[in-house]
């Protein structure tokens, strides 16, 4: 859950991928590029989360946009 927050906030996700994609079995040394999927896991993620955020945020503005509107309405009635 952590690397995934770390990767979610944009915050050194680039150094959590490498060592992903260099990451091999148990008590195995890091081989360079041993597990390329990995690596499209990680940007798969940034794309589908920040869509996701971005969306998210965007919805919650116009839903509370909606509400002042309607609150504003119905005070000059």
């Amino acid at each position: 859950m952590k690397t995934l927050f770390i990767v979610a906030t944009f915050e050194g996700w680039p150094q959590i991928m490498y060592q992903a994609v260099d990451a091999t079995g148990i008590d195995q040394g890091p081989m360079f590029e041993s597990n390329i999927y990995y690596g499209y896991y990680f940007v798969i993620f940034i794309l589908v989360g920040s869509f996701f955020l971005v969306n998210f945020l965007i919805g919650v503005l116009f839903l509370k946009y909606t509400q002042a509107q309607k609150e504003e309405a119905k005070n000059f009635t």
